[in-house]
């Protein structure tokens, strides 16, 4: 499988929805002059009993505290006793309309707000045009049912009868923003404030409609002319965060947000922003608490569980991010984040290895945004990983068509073709790979392979030398066997070994690298036990002679690059760290005596405070080679092997056994 990337959803959501706003705030609009008045009504036989009048009072509280709960039918039968034992009241008969308005019941309301003015000239409702009015409630009725459209209407119907009915305006400009029209939003939430300017809620609403036009300046002005209104607005603070948010100013975004939990515990959009921008920081950790706890008051906040699915994620812990994800998509199936959380469990799903499962999440991305190249990639890759290969080859070719630069999946195309026995189809890919993207040393191996299958060996050697420079280990080995076996090219053992040599130094050791080591093993015994030819000897030599050019240009960087260069062959002034003893060891490998003679001193010795004596790497060295039949090498196990510690005694017993006969070479 292709490494896959996460995805996060980067544009921030303004929390406060327009609906949550609409009918908080609608549940207070619907009540003018509810409160207790402090004047008595003129009915003399009422004012004359303050038992009966606190009493009253009562249960007109009761039924406010009632209907601001939702609780409408206990708070229609409290405004109904108020009204039993008052009934020169006219706000029961006032509040009890508000109230019947909110049930549906029209009939009902229009009575008791006809009585209201019998009763009180200056009562509430003479304020309003009583068809106004009962228009006004009925549309606050019909949102709470979810039927925003013929709201609007009555709200409309409601500015024919009376133009100043500031809150009818207050009302359309939030229908319009929870329809998405935000222009018609501010010119309404502007006429609201032409008429009510002290009042700070009609500006913070006017700031969502600016924020929903992308005006974020005129928003933030007309939130801050909210706080001057009255400060302690928490959601006004909080959208000030979020505007902070998405400047990528997190450290005021934190700030904001914190002031709003201070005014409001409890509220998500706070709690949210601060986790985001936790994240955005950096702060991977320290945006969980923040994240949890937004997701623990609304359990549907799905942005939330998106993005502390992608830090568990980043922790390695796949399991608990998918379950994030899953869940989510669970509680919201058509969020408007689900291609992501639908990408996201793909990921999770491959890294788990449920390959299949991973299928079926980015087989549901590509059917919700088959313009979005990622997904198709992705579903090619995991379908490659199935081994479905031709439904792997439609799903990549989507993604090319998408993006045609992307040389990756025209590098999946051919494998995927390849596999399913379309070598034409695979070469072409291939070849479309490396024509965008020249240096793709993967592609330049794949192609020469499936050129050498269709029997173009002669074809093969370009891509295959092209890989293997590019530091392809397959690539180098498969060179090495075709200079060695004369296989589509001349026979060449020198370059044969050259390449092995480059395909043993690979950081990972695989059967690959443990062949190349064999076969400049096998080299290496020949030249001391004299099994070559003369003509062979010297291509062996010539080979081991292009090995130490190599290791000259990849020399270490080292004050040693300076005698390197110049060839000078000696190599005991060198600091033996751990890079350089590696070094020194490939050179003596490759048959430089002057190495040999240091990887003796040095073992014997070895250099205080950087190497100890009898090192384990040139302990190794001189096992193997010795092993090998070289004569140096022999004569320093065979010194070495009767002094060893018990615990070595039977590796260099072994080594000595393997040496030839031979007499004591000079200067050990």
């Amino acid at each position: 499988m292709a490494k896959f990337l996460l995805m996060v959803n980067r544009g921030v959501p303004a929390y406060l929805t327009v609906w949550a706003v609409m009918l908080g705030f609608f549940l207070s609009l619907g009540l003018f002059f509810v409160y207790p008045s402090s004047a008595e009504v003129t009915d003399a036989s009422q004012a004359d009993s303050s038992t009966i009048h606190d009493s009253a009072e009562a249960h007109l509280q009761l039924g406010i505290d009632f209907f601001l709960t939702n609780e409408l039918d206990v708070a229609i039968d409290e405004f109904r006793e108020t009204a039993r034992q008052r009934p020169g009241y006219a706000d029961a008969y006032h509040n009890l309309g508000v109230a019947l308005a909110k049930t549906g019941d029209l009939k009902g309301a229009i009575a008791a707000w006809s009585q209201a003015e019998r009763l009180d000239f200056h009562t509430a409702s003479l304020r309003y045009h009583l068809s106004a009015l009962v228009s006004y409630n009925y549309g606050i009725s019909l949102v709470r049912d979810g039927r925003l459209a013929q709201a609007l209407a009555q709200w409309r119907a409601v500015l024919r009868l009376q133009p100043d009915f500031f809150e009818a305006h207050y009302a359309l400009g939030l229908g319009y923003l929870a329809a998405g029209d935000p222009v018609q939003a501010v010119a309404h939430f502007q006429a609201t404030i032409h008429d009510a300017t002290h009042w700070a809620h009609a500006y913070e609403a006017l700031g969502l409609a600016y924020y929903a036009s992308h005006e974020n300046t005129l928003a933030e002005q007309a939130w801050r002319r909210a706080l001057a209104l009255e400060p302690e607005l928490p959601k006004v603070y909080a959208n000030l965060g979020l505007l902070r948010l998405q400047e990528g100013n997190y450290h005021e975004a934190i700030g904001h947000s914190r002031k709003a939990l201070v005014l409001q515990p409890d509220l998500v959009a706070a709690h949210y922003n601060i986790g985001v921008a936790l994240f955005a920081k950096g702060d991977e950790s320290a945006s969980v608490p923040s994240l949890e706890r937004a997701i623990s008051l609304d359990p549907r906040l799905t942005s939330a569980r998106l993005l502390l699915g992608v830090v568990w994620s980043r922790q390695g812990n796949w399991a608990q991010a998918a379950s994030l994800w899953r869940e989510a998509l669970r509680r919201d199936p058509f969020a408007k984040d689900g291609v992501w959380l639908h990408y996201n469990l793909g990921v999770a799903m491959a890294a788990m290895g449920l390959v299949d499962e991973a299928a079926v999440e980015f087989d549901v991305v590509t059917g919700q945004r088959p313009e979005w190249a990622p997904g198709w990639s992705q579903l090619g890759s995991a379908l490659l990983a199935t081994r479905q290969w031709e439904r792997a080859v439609v799903a990549l070719q989507s993604a090319s068509r998408l993006q045609p630069a992307w040389a990756h999946l025209h590098f999946a195309i051919g494998k995927a073709q390849a596999e399913a026995g379309n070598l034409s189809q695979a070469v072409a890919a291939f070849q479309r790979a490396v024509e965008v993207e020249p240096q793709f040393v993967d592609a330049w191996f794949h192609l020469g392979v499936v050129l050498r299958a269709q029997n173009r060996t002669g074809e093969a050697v370009e891509p295959l030398r092209l890989a293997a420079e590019g530091g392809s280990g397959e690539a180098q080995s498969l060179l090495a066997s075709m200079y060695a076996n004369g296989s589509g090219v001349d026979r060449n053992i020198p370059l044969a070994m050259l390449w092995w040599f480059r395909s043993s130094r690979a950081t990972m050791a695989d059967s690959l690298t443990q062949t190349a080591r064999e076969q400049l093993s096998q080299f290496r015994r020949g030249l001391h036990r004299h099994l070559f030819s003369p003509g062979d000897r010297q291509e062996v030599l010539t080979g081991f002679g292009l090995i130490r050019e190599d290791l000259h240009r990849l020399a270490p960087p080292h004050p040693m690059s300076n005698q390197v260069a110049n060839d000078e062959g000696s190599w005991d002034h060198l600091t033996p760290n751990e890079p350089v003893v590696a070094w020194v060891i490939d050179q003596a490998l490759a048959g430089d005596q002057s190495a040999q003679h240091t990887l003796h001193a040095w073992y014997v010795n070895g250099e205080r405070g950087r190497l100890v004596p009898a090192d384990p790497q040139i302990r190794n060295y001189f096992l193997q080679t010795a092993k090998e039949g070289d004569p140096f090498s022999c004569q320093v196990v065979r010194a070495v092997a009767p002094e060893s510690s018990e615990r070595f005694s039977a590796d260099w017993q072994l080594a000595a056994n393997g040496c030839p006969d031979q007499t004591v070479m000079p200067g050990l």
